[in-house]
């Protein structure tokens, strides 16, 4: 990690461009071509670059976004991909992928991990098992507030601030299968924003598609935005998904003055201003352990 990089809370988000110098964040999260999940924008090696080099004048921390699920014949590419990284000097890995894991920890590089599989982490205990692993987390966004207090008192979090939450994953093409249903002839569009609603809700969810597959998201933006004071983490992370980068600028400016000076009614109203669906999402909300007997 770059020396001189401030010690304080750190915001991260996905880059949508080379538009380097405008944004203003603490690091840079850099989608992999061919090796991200979902990415509004993802970066040829070239790109990656063109990044890191940047980043190293300007003491700004270089994320690999490589979060996609392996297959078997994906495994050589990935470890001649991450060969390529190595060499630029990238300072953390975000990943869900054991094969991820077991690679760099074989090469001693686990304390450059990021466990993105936020859906698996949703109490201390299991995050605590990563601080022994010298890997930071991701935990989950659907637990309470309390939940996610006490599971950041560790010292490897990174939460999520703001953005919209992936909620559903699968490995078809749904809008490509719903189109041949109705016996529409046309090309899903990875740039188009698809909107999916349950018959039983009033609300619609974003649906993207790309080559992995079919992901839909949360009705609402999550916003952990007033809550901010209440965590000494060292990491905050903004979702670009579904963002353009006119509202990304001013969401990343609303969030480094909160960090800095702590939020505000105002900053909270800016937000509101920017996209009035944000939400808090299950952080007031009671946890519940069914019983089935």
């Amino acid at each position: 990690m770059n020396q001189q990089i401030k010690t304080n809370k750190l915001l991260i988000a996905e880059l949508l461009d080379l538009d380097l110098v405008n944004y203003h964040l603490d690091g840079f999260v850099i989608p992999i071509s061919n090796y991200c999940c979902y990415a509004q924008k993802e970066f040829t090696l070239d790109e990656v670059r063109i990044i890191t080099n940047y980043c190293k004048q300007n003491n700004i921390l270089t994320i690999a976004k490589i979060d996609k699920i392996m297959m078997e014949e994906e495994i050589i590419p990935l470890h001649q991909t991450i060969d390529e990284l190595i060499k630029l000097n990238i300072d953390y890995y975000i990943y869900t992928d054991t094969s991820i894991l077991t690679y760099l920890g074989d090469l001693g590089l686990k304390s450059k991990l990021i466990n993105a599989s936020s859906k698996m982490l949703c109490s201390k205990a299991e995050c605590n098992y990563y601080t022994h692993q010298e890997i930071m987390v991701i935990p989950s966004s659907e637990i309470s507030l309390e939940e996610l207090k006490d599971i950041s008192s560790l010292n490897n979090v990174c939460l999520t601030c703001y953005g919209y939450l992936d909620i559903f994953y699968s490995k078809r093409n749904l809008i490509s299968l719903y189109n041949e249903h109705i016996g529409k002839n046309k090309k899903v569009s990875k740039s188009h924003k698809y909107f999916i609603q349950e018959e039983t809700r009033e609300n619609e969810n974003p649906i993207l598609e790309n080559k992995n597959g079919a992901f839909i998201f949360s009705d609402f933006i999550y916003c952990l935005y007033r809550e901010l004071s209440l965590f000494n983490n060292k990491m905050f992370k903004i979702n670009s998904t579904f963002l353009n980068k006119k509202d990304l600028f001013k969401i990343i400016d609303i969030y480094q003055d909160a960090l800095t000076n702590g939020p505000s009614g105002d900053g909270y109203n800016k937000l509101l201003d920017i996209e009035g669906r944000i939400g808090s999402g299950f952080l007031y909300q009671q946890s519940n352990i069914l019983d089935n007997e």
